[in-house]
């Protein structure tokens, strides 16, 4: 019995005295997936990064336009005559003023309407005076257009730190920015399919104030829902982007 177990050892011994870099190979095998998993993970942060970038750029560049639209405003303020009725009740400072919060207020709602033509504006203006919803409904164009505006100025100084940010949480900023951008799109068809049913008089809109009041509640509804779910998506961005 000794004798095998002597032998074994033996074999065992000479074995590993053959093989001297076992132990050499198997560390650079490791060395080498681990290579090989560190490109590709490099890769995808690269395109996260570079896809981050672009939507930044490109909301940014639309800041820039909803900005200027309030330095061009004319005089009639693109006919958007409903800003002359929607007031501050402390102050009776109407929208349509010349005070820094009466100018945020309708820059932010141009920031929301800024898909929309400007040609259209006044049409727009026109249907959503008739309601009672007028004030919740420009209430809200405004939250929704600080919410796109906050997020913008809070990324686009941040767009070349991003590469701190593990590949997860860019996979998450990136999909709650696309996200928010979309609500805007979203909003800015459903006030231009209300512009064309209103103008074919689809269900009576047009001629009945009643089926008009009907169908403009259920329009703020939707655009409430919206900007709330835009509110959320800022705040995950701001959270997520506190470099």
């Amino acid at each position: 019995m000794k004798y095998h177990i002597i032998v074994s050892i033996f074999i065992f011994l000479f074995l590993n005295a053959c093989n001297p870099d076992s132990n050499t190979n198997q560390n650079n095998s490791k060395k080498g997936l681990l290579k090989i998993e560190k490109i590709p993970n490099k890769q995808i942060k690269n395109k996260l990064l570079d896809d981050l970038k672009n939507l930044i750029e490109t909301a940014n560049e639309d800041r820039k336009k909803y900005e200027k639209k309030l330095e061009e405003e004319p005089s009639n303020q693109y006919g958007i005559s409903i800003f002359k009725e929607i007031y501050w009740v402390a102050s009776y400072e109407t929208v349509a003023d010349n005070t820094d919060r009466s100018k945020n207020y309708r820059k932010f709602t141009y920031a929301t309407l800024n898909p929309i033509n400007t040609n259209k504006l006044a049409n727009l203006s026109k249907i959503l005076i008739q309601s009672k919803q007028k004030t919740l409904l420009f209430g809200t164009f405004c939250n929704l257009g600080r919410t796109f505006d906050t997020a913008i100025n809070h990324l686009y100084p941040k767009k070349d730190a991003l590469d701190k940010l593990e590949i997860s949480n860019l996979e998450k900023l990136k999909n709650s920015f696309e996200k928010l951008l979309s609500m805007k799109s979203i909003v800015s068809d459903m006030l231009n399919q209300l512009l064309l049913d209103y103008q074919d008089d689809k269900d009576s809109i047009k001629t009945d104030i009643a089926k008009l009041e009907s169908h403009l509640t259920e329009l703020y509804k939707q655009i409430e829902k919206k900007s709330s779910q835009a509110t959320k998506l800022k705040n995950n961005i701001l959270s997520i982007s506190n470099l």
